[in-house]
């Protein structure tokens, strides 16, 4: 018959409570950083046919696919396209919350994408 210690539960379940802990109080921030992505993914495909669109017409894609995003704020959709000097830029930016357990942490999210026509 063989004993067995048994101290091997007690680390794998504080393991889990470490796990659990750390998901709780990082998803905020993580589901704040992803909408971030999310939105700089939009603006730079709004500038991938900037050569042979409108503004007009790059900003109503933008705001169409921005407004997909869940969570985003309003100002969001305050998108600048920028043309001179054979360069074209698009830029948005908005404030959004970190809400962590106990206190929420403010962020500014700015982003200005460019190429060349």
């Amino acid at each position: 018959m063989v004993k067995r210690r048994g101290a091997g539960n007690m680390g794998c379940l504080g393991f889990l409570v470490l796990a659990g802990i750390a998901g709780y109080v990082g998803w905020p921030a993580a589901r704040v950083y992803i909408r971030a992505y999310e939105y700089e993914d939009v603006l730079r495909q709004g500038l991938q046919f900037a050569t042979i669109e409108a503004d007009t017409t790059i900003l109503r894609k933008v705001r169409a696919a921005a407004d997909s995003i869940e969570g985003l704020p309003g100002e969001a959709f305050d998108v600048r396209i920028d043309r001179r000097n054979n360069r074209i830029s698009i830029s948005g930016g908005y404030d959004d919350v970190i809400r962590f357990p106990l206190r929420p942490k403010p962020v500014r999210k700015e982003f200005t994408i460019e190429r060349g026509l």
